[in-house]
């Protein structure tokens, strides 16, 4: 028996214009496994289980809560196939929200990007995710360019 969830429709409703915009730079080959050909990871927002089910160094993550309204944005991009958990446990480690966002954040959808993508490019990546979802949590969102897609921030610069 599969441990996995499903994206519940009106998750993957809100979702659908940012795997639009994101899908150039979704990590597509590890994410397909398991998943139904679905770029999104969903597990419930839990460091343990998060760990277990994304391996992913690069992602922008997506909290919601019981009612399946976006709670928070956020994005990582470090060393280790941990690091989406890891950030999950600071958030939960906060002094003044912490405990706040244990108690709302029910779901996590995770959205794993290439390989090797620049900070930059992950950061324009969150900062339009954060644009499409307008989550009731959290405002130190990147600023969106409007004219710099997250496939375009990702080309080496000599290109763009």
């Amino acid at each position: 028996m599969s441990t996995a969830l499903t994206v519940p429709a009106a998750i993957g409703q809100a979702l659908r214009p940012v795997l639009r915009l994101l899908g150039p730079v979704l990590d597509l080959p590890a994410t397909a496994e398991g998943r139904g050909g679905s770029p999104v990871v969903v597990c419930r927002a839990s460091p343990a289980v998060v760990r277990r089910r994304v391996a992913a160094s690069c992602a922008v993550y997506v909290a919601w809560d019981n009612r399946r309204g976006c709670r928070y944005v956020g994005s990582v991009c470090r060393q280790g196939p941990g690091a989406v958990g890891d950030r999950l446990t600071e958030h939960y480690a906060h002094r003044m929200a912490g405990l706040a966002r244990r108690t709302s954040w029910c779901l996590l959808t995770v959205l794993p990007l290439s390989e090797g993508m620049p900070l930059e490019a992950v950061r324009v990546a969150e900062g339009w995710t954060a644009r499409l979802l307008n989550p009731a949590d959290g405002s130190a969102h990147p600023c969106v360019d409007l004219t710099q897609t997250p496939a375009m921030a990702a080309l080496p610069a000599q290109v763009r």
